[in-house]
């Protein structure tokens, strides 16, 4: 009985929308409906307890095949195109720079654009991008 009520209740607290219901992992809800089934069990309700952690389990297993847009990988973005010069400016060493300068203005733009450094993706991105045109163009 207090499975069902929670169930009711975090569909009502969701409001029925699917976008806050991928927000919330399936593992999370297949976990708290195994934790619950076994907790009805010991309690002195097997049936019901088994139902829902069955049903747990399940959601466990497929629940990210139910919720659409869930578990699919990102769109792959198009490869940047730059152009020698525009390469050497994102960089900022000349043109027909050496490898080794241009590693190091890599890795001292890359210290401080990094994603996880609190830089942007796309920045990263085109500073990648940049160094392997460099790179590939010297060989």
């Amino acid at each position: 009985m207090i499975a069902v009520l929670a169930a009711i209740g975090l569909w009502l607290w969701l409001g029925k929308d699917l976008k806050r219901l991928r927000k919330l992992p399936a593992a999370w809800i297949g976990i708290g409906g195994t934790l619950i089934g076994t907790v009805m069990m010991a309690k002195g309700m097997p049936v019901v307890g088994a139902l829902i952690a069955a049903g747990s389990g399940l959601w466990l297993r497929y629940g990210s095949q139910l919720i659409p847009g869930a578990g699919k990988p990102a769109t792959p973005r198009p490869p940047i195109a730059l152009s020698r010069a525009e390469a050497a400016d994102v960089l900022g060493v000349a043109p027909d720079a050496d490898r080794e300068t241009v590693l190091a203005a890599y890795r001292r733009l890359m210290a401080r654009n990094h994603p996880d450094a609190g830089g942007s993706v796309g920045l990263a991105a085109r500073i990648n991008a940049a160094r392997d045109l460099l790179l590939k163009s010297q060989e």
